[in-house]
């Protein structure tokens, strides 16, 4: 997200994170994704890799994060040494990410409830649930999946009996699937108080319409969308900063890049962000390493944590 700030006679620079003081002139355009699909593409990746006996690392992922759809194929199939073309690669992850997120019903943060169905059945069994082996099942189908914990962590129960109960699970938790924590309170925030806002996703746009379909009141709010993989003015994808120059300009005042702020989860985002002269607040996922957050303007455990009058923008009320 790609938010625009304006001038005002409270604006205060601020010292975050021992960088360069914050420029508050004006308040941002904002862009990111209040939702939380990098998981989802994550599952994809390796369920293609799966079979080709390949597996889909968190120092493959890293790399890849913020890609631009066919510059994220061409790297993974590289990566992976898969016997795909990077236009096979596509196909075949598009069809199984719409096929995925239609049965899942759009639940942004899906991912993080399989997470936490699996840590409570594994604390049952007094086992704990390593990253090691939640980077292994991921992708998996739910046989595989239990079959991997069952074995791995040589748990007291059979395969069958494992899988009876995260099904169980599943049907009592899915239902309640939230966006990511804070994304709707910050977009209903921004746009109550007239502060532009824009999408700005390396996803293409039937991707994005697939994603935002249950959300779509929400998505209204924004002031325009810019999707690097289909908009022709995208040429390169993150880390370069098109993507993020593209949405500055689409502002109705065309903002200069310091009166913008940029929301971000991955590396690759923020160092495009940075790029294209912007401030970023990043919310990473918790294992990405200390050393690729430090050119974040802030880094946030949860968009819960923002506060926007740092950034000259309205107060939460």
């Amino acid at each position: 997200m790609i938010v625009r700030f304006y001038p005002g006679p409270d604006r205060h620079s601020v010292q975050c994170c021992n960088l360069c003081p914050l420029r508050t002139q004006s308040p941002v355009p904002t862009g990111f994704v209040p939702t939380d699909t990098e998981n989802l593409y994550t599952q994809v990746t390796q369920s293609i890799a799966e079979p080709y006996g390949k597996t889909y690392t968190w120092e493959i992922k890293q790399t890849i994060m913020g890609l631009q759809r066919d510059e994220a194929a061409e790297a993974i199939v590289a990566a992976l040494e898969l016997p795909l073309t990077p236009a096979e690669y596509v196909q075949i992850s598009t069809e199984r990410i719409n096929r995925v997120m239609e049965q899942c019903q759009l639940m942004p943060d899906t991912e993080k409830i399989y997470e936490n169905i699996l840590r409570d059945l594994l604390k049952s069994y007094n086992s704990p649930y390593p990253w090691p082996t939640r980077m292994k099942v991921m992708g998996t189908t739910e046989q595989r999946t239990c079959t991997i914990l069952v074995n791995d962590l040589k748990l007291p129960c059979t395969v069958d009996e494992f899988l009876a109960r995260f099904r169980r699970d599943q049907l009592l938790h899915l239902g309640g699937a939230p966006l990511m924590q804070g994304a709707e309170r910050l977009v209903r925030h921004l746009h109550k108080h007239n502060v532009p806002i824009a999408l700005a996703t390396s996803s293409g746009a039937d991707s994005v319409e697939v994603k935002t379909k249950n959300h779509r009141e929400l998505f209204e709010l924004f002031g325009h969308k810019v999707m690097g993989s289909s908009d022709p003015e995208v040429k390169e994808g993150k880390p370069a900063p098109d993507i993020f120059l593209v949405a500055a300009t689409r502002f109705q005042d065309r903002p200069t890049p310091d009166q913008c702020l940029v929301f971000e989860d991955a590396p690759n985002g923020v160092t495009a962000a940075i790029a294209a002269g912007m401030q970023a607040v990043m919310v990473p996922d918790p294992h990405i390493q200390e050393d690729q957050r430090k050119h974040a303007t802030v880094v946030l455990k949860s968009l819960e944590e923002f506060r926007p009058e740092q950034f000259g923008l309205p107060a939460f009320t």
